[in-house]
């Protein structure tokens, strides 16, 4: 006959006792009595029960909400000089994503802006810790400009951008120079070889500058012809981009900017049959055509939830030696705007 996996119920039926005072008994309660507590524990170790993990971390999180009778709140955290009305799509997904995954978690999300009228670094520490917050998310910031100092010992955060690593969280956000190898090669792989990448001076610090970095790694494998040096500027007007299409003849254009397709259709370049077009992390969900690498800024929110429900379970409060980083891995969509244009097949 198996013998039966050691349990509290095992430990129970051996002491004479309920399986409640067995519990109670390896958490060492005070209410249960010293020589009890020592008799219980020994007949654990010579059965060889081991506590679940899970079902330890499930009944700490109940215990406190039994004991609190609220739901705890989690603090997503604004650190950008503009409010959230004015955040990009992708950001507001990111949110939107840590919102719905605590909620089904339990949990309540508050938003809170570090830029508020009259608010300073040590009003909002003190708001988080009368209000008992210690879990924050961090919402997307966009230049080093904006990261923050905040006081570690009594928090535990995670942090939805690469820029703010500086804060010692832990961080999830996309995987850049995946992003950019998959949609690269995707481009390569339909025959593409003159292949014109635009970005914003912002957005690739946002990358820690690996979309550029991918680029020119790639680039040293191709012909010199067929090397197009990207349009990386601070902001990339309609003249930029027909000025440089025209001066480099791009045989696609692989954009962050949803607008430089509408912007190469408007100045009479037909898609594709004159000029392919590609996305790069568009936050549209109604894409249909369009070539694109997509990114799961949902799931950048809802895994910075996850990772921070069970730091808080364990209670792991206070800085982090060394910060782990989560990366979430996009993925190609093809769409006829990729399509190769006829000047390509035919050359």
């Amino acid at each position: 006959m198996k013998p039966k996996r050691p349990s509290c119920k095992t430990i129970a039926e051996e002491a004479g006792v309920s399986r409640m005072t067995v519990s109670m008994a390896l958490r060492d309660h005070p209410r249960v009595a010293p020589e009890t507590r020592e008799r219980i524990k020994e007949i654990a170790t010579r059965q060889g029960y081991t506590p679940d993990p899970n079902l330890t971390e499930l009944m700490r999180y109940l215990r406190k909400r039994d004991i609190s009778k609220e739901e705890p709140v989690i603090a997503l955290l604004n650190g950008k000089r503009c409010p959230l009305r004015e955040f990009h799509d992708d950001a507001k997904l990111i949110r939107q994503g840590a919102i719905e995954r605590a909620e089904s978690l339990g949990f309540k999300t508050e938003d809170f802006w570090l830029h508020e009228p009259n608010m300073r670094i040590e009003r909002m520490v003190q708001i988080l810790e009368t209000r008992g917050i210690r879990g924050i998310v961090v919402l997307p910031v966009e230049t080093l400009k904006d990261v923050f100092y905040l006081p570690h010992e009594e928090f535990e955060g995670v942090a939805t951008c690469s820029v703010a690593a500086k804060l010692g969280f832990n961080q999830v956000h996309p995987h850049f120079y995946q992003a950019m190898h998959i949609g690269i090669s995707s481009l390569t792989e339909k025959g593409f070889k003159r292949i014109g990448f635009c970005v914003t001076e912002a957005e690739d610090e946002q990358s820690n500058h690996l979309y550029h970095c991918y680029l020119t790694w790639y680039q040293q494998s191709i012909k010199k012809a067929d090397r197009i040096p990207p349009l990386l500027k601070k902001d990339i007007s309609e003249k930029d981009l027909l000025e440089w299409v025209g001066k480099y003849e791009p045989d696609v254009v692989f954009s962050s900017n949803l607008d430089h397709y509408d912007w190469l259709e408007e100045a009479g370049m037909h898609v594709p049959d004159d000029i392919a077009f590609a996305a790069l992390g568009p936050s549209d969900i109604n894409l249909e055509g369009i070539a694109r690498v997509e990114i799961g800024y949902r799931k950048i929110g809802s895994t910075a939830i996850d990772i921070l429900k069970t730091k808080l379970a364990h209670e792991s409060l206070g800085p982090t030696n060394n910060p782990a980083v989560t990366l979430i891995r996009g993925e190609w969509i093809d769409g006829v705007s990729a399509d190769l244009p006829a000047k390509v097949k035919t050359s």
